[in-house]
C-alpha cells in the first residue's frame, strides 16, 4: 500500500489539545487564563487570516479541514463521556 505523502502541516489548522495557558494551531489559537476565586476563565481565541487565506491556497485544504474537523468531534466525544 502506497502512503500519500501530505504537507508537513497537514490536519494542524486547530491548536492539539485546549487547556490553561497558549495553545495554537497553524491557523487557529486559544488562550485560557485560569480562573481566580469565583471568577471563570478566561477565554481568547484567535485566527491568522492571513494563514487561513494561505491554507485556503492549499490543494489539501478541503482534507485537511475534514482531519482536523474528524479529530475535533472524536475529542468532543471523548471528553463528554469521561
Amino acid at each position: 500500500m502506497n502512503a500519500i505523502e501530505h504537507q508537513e502541516c497537514f490536519g494542524t489548522m486547530f491548536p492539539h489539545s485546549i487547556g490553561i495557558g497558549e495553545q495554537s494551531g497553524k491557523v487557529f489559537s486559544v488562550r485560557v487564563d485560569a480562573p481566580a476565586g469565583m471568577m471563570r476563565a478566561h477565554v481568547n481565541t484567535r485566527a491568522d487570516i492571513q494563514q487561513w487565506d494561505e491554507c485556503r491556497r492549499c490543494p489539501e485544504f478541503e482534507s485537511c479541514y475534514q482531519l482536523c474537523m474528524a479529530k475535533i468531534a472524536l475529542e468532543t466525544a471523548v471528553a463528554a463521556s469521561h
